[in-house]
């Protein structure tokens, strides 16, 4: 077998190609699992330090409220009773305030907030006179303004959790894109060569010539491919084989058969002498089976030249003559039959292959002899249409089983019904009759199946006119 040249893009086992569509099938969602951990702990972590920081501020504004409202208290004992215990702790509680101030300094807005309170704290320590409410109206109008700048931030935060989760879907989508197209790819990377095996066994069952591409991909295909080739050669081989040895049995078969049935003629027609009873039945029965052995063999070498799908010669044929050859070699045995038969009335001329028609007709009108009743009837039709010459054989007999109806054109089928003597049927009659009407475009069915009735048809083309004289 002739060994290919291995490209070197191409993965030489089936193996490695699987593990890389999954890798590369997987990598995709690795990508989108890490971006997205990223940006989740990344937000989360900026989640603590803002809810740290409001927490810690919200803490804070607690303690200026209540810092700011014990200055106001201490300064108002102070302008009441000048004592230097509510001076010294007057100022105790403004140097806290200043410093809770300045930790929240990091936050305000402004330094003109900061300043502003700032100075009025000086002149509250100054003992000068202010309104009791300003510091504490100060101090819940900075924390206000606090709670504005975390709540802007949160905001902030929400935004960017939601342009992440919009990037996210979005990287999200283009990453699915990608993983389809790259499974597209990599199935028919696997399944294309695949698909090409089967068609391949495919027309090795059927007896067909594969014509398409050669198959390609893994080692382990094209070592099939290659398996098929060899397969395809012994095929051939044996199927040659089969060929001759069926064409020097022919010969072989033939030849004294030939001489045996000019033998039985001559002692069935007394030309030898004349023979008494006993004697002129076993004449018969030589003669009689000897017909029914030359037609066997007839039908083994029509057999096997329609598998070889032997070409036809399309020309304009007369059914009255067709008929007559095919029903000349079964006219001896539908005598002793006492089987009755019908011709139609009017010639009619049509566009076929000769002897592709004669196999059809003949294997037809065969069954209708050997299958058919004692002192029963043949009936032979021909009608027209616009698409279709029919031509129906129809003959007195037992029907067909239904069990058998199913296998009735496959070759070699032995079906229920028997025929009667010591030659029996190959069972490649019908299958015959298929084989030679698919090759001039025709079509055989069974129409008739009841009542100890038995009928076939055949559907010719059109090809042109069809003439009744």
């Amino acid at each position: 077998m002739p060994k290919q040249t291995r490209q070197p893009w191409r993965l030489s086992s089936l193996k490695q190609l699987v593990l890389l569509s999954f890798l590369v099938v997987v990598t995709p969602f690795g990508i989108l699992i890490f971006y997205a951990t990223d940006a989740l702990v990344e937000q989360s972590a900026q989640g603590r330090v803002l809810a740290q920081q409001a927490l810690e501020v919200t803490r804070r504004g607690q303690q200026l409220e209540q810092l700011a409202e014990d200055i106001t208290r201490s300064a108002r004992q102070y302008q009441v009773i000048a004592k230097p215990e509510i001076k010294q702790r007057l100022e105790q509680f403004i140097q806290e305030y200043k410093q809770q101030l300045t930790v929240h300094s990091f936050i305000l807005p402004s330094d003109g907030n900061r300043r502003a309170i700032t100075t009025l704290l000086d002149s509250i320590e100054k003992t000068e006179v202010h309104e009791d409410s300003s510091l504490l109206s100060f101090t819940r109008t900075l924390n206000q303004q606090i709670d504005l700048i975390l709540d802007r931030r949160l905001q902030a935060l929400n935004e960017t959790a939601q342009q992440t989760q919009a990037q996210l879907s979005s990287l999200a989508i283009l990453l699915l894109t990608i993983e389809a197209l790259l499974i597209l790819f990599f199935s028919l990377t696997i399944t294309r060569p695949v698909k090409r095996v089967a068609a391949r066994i495919r027309a090795l069952g059927t007896g067909e010539e594969y014509s398409g591409a050669k198959v390609g991909g893994p080692d382990e295909l094209i070592h099939i491919d290659q398996q098929l080739d060899w397969l395809t050669e012994r095929l051939a081989e044996v199927e040659n084989e089969k060929q001759r040895f069926l064409r020097h049995m022919s010969h072989e078969l033939k030849t004294p058969l030939t001489t045996l049935r000019e033998g039985s003629d001559l002692l069935a027609d007394q030309i030898t002498g004349e023979l008494n009873e006993n004697q002129m039945e076993i004449a018969l029965l030589l003669q009689k089976n000897s017909r029914e052995l030359q037609s066997l063999i007839e039908q083994l070498l029509d057999y096997s030249r329609l598998s070889q799908h032997e070409p036809v010669t399309m020309q304009t044929v007369q059914l009255r003559s067709i008929l007559t050859e095919s029903l000349e070699p079964y006219k001896l045995l539908l005598e002793q039959k006492d089987i009755r038969v019908s011709l139609p009335q009017s010639d009619a001329s049509f566009y076929t292959d000769r002897a592709m028609l004669i196999r059809i007709l003949s294997n037809l009108i065969s069954n209708a002899a050997l299958y058919g009743s004692e002192s029963g009837r043949l009936v032979i039709n021909c009608k027209s249409d616009s698409e279709h010459v029919h031509i129906d054989i129809t003959n007195d007999g037992p029907t067909i089983p239904k069990a058998d109806l199913p296998h009735l054109f496959e070759p070699f089928f032995q079906g229920h019904n028997r025929r009667k003597g010591p030659v029996k049927g190959s069972g490649i009659g019908l299958s015959i009759v298929r084989d030679a009407a698919e090759s001039i475009g025709a079509k055989v069915e069974l129409i008739l199946n009841i009542n100890n009735r038995v009928g076939f048809r055949i559907y010719l083309p059109q090809h042109g006119e069809t003439n009744h004289d």
